[in-house]
């Protein structure tokens, strides 16, 4: 008996092993192969309308565009943007995507300068907002400036009766408090040539913003612009024509990297127009960073002698100038952006 279950155990043993072998030779016992992964993923954004050409950028990574690009807006953001742009304001994003983005709109008239930033959710909502308008040869033009912006964006965003309530306290004269909102809370800060407004919508927290900085230190920069002729102290200088000069700046500590980076020139108008480029030249000669070249790029297309600010490469650019016929003078200013609300 013994013998005769080992035998059939082994008869049932060897008709298992063919039946494997079978399978196998007709190729059922593979390796599953993995499921593929998608490399493209949605924005995040609903608006099938997008103020601006669309970012590209996956989904959960914010774009940080390389020069005055607008990624997607839908709801009281492109609202906001559209009546913005349609006042003048030149706009762009610091960064725009899935998780959210930081739009800024700037404006320069005459003598008055103007902003309007603001961050808001992928479905477009607002959660926060500082406004700003300067003007120190009006008062009344700040201020006519400064209340179109805040009708562009808090009207929609607000509602008309909270835009009422901070209108009233520019009129009475509040210098600077709190304004109370059933959107969020306020604060003003009100000079008469400079009024500034900012606000976070209540129950959110607004975006944190990338600190840049160069690779470059404030010592490397003075000894790459000393054999330039510069004279460096505070600042690098030299002198051009009969009472001009051209100057460049930069600030990051005693051994951070810069953070805050300008270039000027000013004199006659002949030698401005001839320093500006030389100027501009020397300056980011003397930095380097993964950002220089977006930088110098946005800066050389926008050399015309005109008023420009951008978000570029995660960077704030300004670029202003006082265009008398006498007297001349052009600042190029690069800084990473800071926002409080």
């Amino acid at each position: 008996m013994p013998l005769f279950v080992g035998g059939g155990l082994i008869a049932l043993v060897l008709v298992g092993l063919l039946i494997f072998l079978g399978v196998k030779a007709l190729g059922g016992d593979d390796e599953p192969i993995s499921n593929p992964t998608t490399t493209t993923q949605p924005t995040g954004d609903p608006s099938t309308e997008p103020s601006g050409e669309p970012s590209g950028e996956p989904s959960g990574e914010p774009s940080t565009p390389a020069g005055g690009e607008l990624g997607n807006a839908t709801g009281q953001a492109k609202s906001a943007t559209d009546k913005l742009q349609a006042d003048g304001y030149q706009c762009s994003d610091l960064f725009n995507g899935a998780q959210g983005a930081h739009r800024g709109c700037f404006k320069y008239k005459d003598a008055t300068s103007a902003e309007a930033i603001f961050q808001f959710q992928p479905d477009g909502a607002i959660i926060g907002v500082l406004l700003r308008s300067e003007d120190s040869d009006n008062i009344n033009n700040a201020k006519v400036t400064f209340d179109a912006a805040l009708q562009a964006i808090g009207n929609d965003t607000f509602g008309g009766s909270e835009v009422v309530k901070i209108q009233d306290a520019v009129k009475t004269g509040q210098k600077t408090g709190k304004i109370g909102s059933t959107w969020g809370e306020f604060q003003l800060r009100n000079n008469g040539d400079d009024l500034q407004l900012s606000g976070g919508k209540s129950g959110s927290d607004s975006y944190d913003l990338p600190r840049k900085q160069f690779t470059t230190t404030e010592a490397q920069m003075y000894a790459a612009l000393k054999p330039k002729q510069y004279t460096c102290t505070s600042s690098c200088r030299k002198t051009v024509g009969k009472y001009g000069s051209q100057s460049i700046y930069g600030y990051g500590g005693t051994s951070g990297g810069i953070r805050s980076f300008e270039m000027r020139a000013s004199g006659e108008p002949a030698d401005v127009q001839a320093a500006i480029p030389a100027v501009i030249a020397d300056g980011f000669a003397a930095v380097q960073g993964p950002d220089v070249a977006a930088l110098k790029a946005y800066v050389e297309a926008h050399n015309d002698g005109k008023s420009y600010a951008s978000y570029v490469s995660g960077w704030r650019v300004e670029i202003t100038g006082n265009n008398d016929d006498s007297y001349r003078s052009q600042t190029i200013s690069i800084r990473y952006e800071s926002f409080y609300v």
